[in-house]
């Protein structure tokens, strides 16, 4: 995990606090999407899935990968 640092021009939303379990679940993430595996998060509402998972798509697109992002609301 790298150590936290704070960028005080950053929008407050894009602030990531990486932690012991965002930065496995980033990991797998990356992992099984460089298998082409498909990939389902699921948990309780506000855990953070869709911020590990922008996080961690935002990361990949700067190694030429092109995300397309769609969100569903229940």
């Amino acid at each position: 995990m790298k150590e936290f640092e704070f960028i005080k021009e950053k929008p407050f939303f894009d602030i990531m606090v990486e932690t012991d379990m965002t930065y496995k679940h980033s990991f797998l993430l990356e992992m099984l999407l460089s298998g082409s595996k498909p990939i389902f998060f699921t948990g309780e509402t506000g855990v953070g899935k869709s911020v590990v998972i922008m996080n961690t798509l935002n990361r990949l697109a700067e190694k030429d990968l092109v995300p397309i992002n769609l969100n569903f609301s229940a």
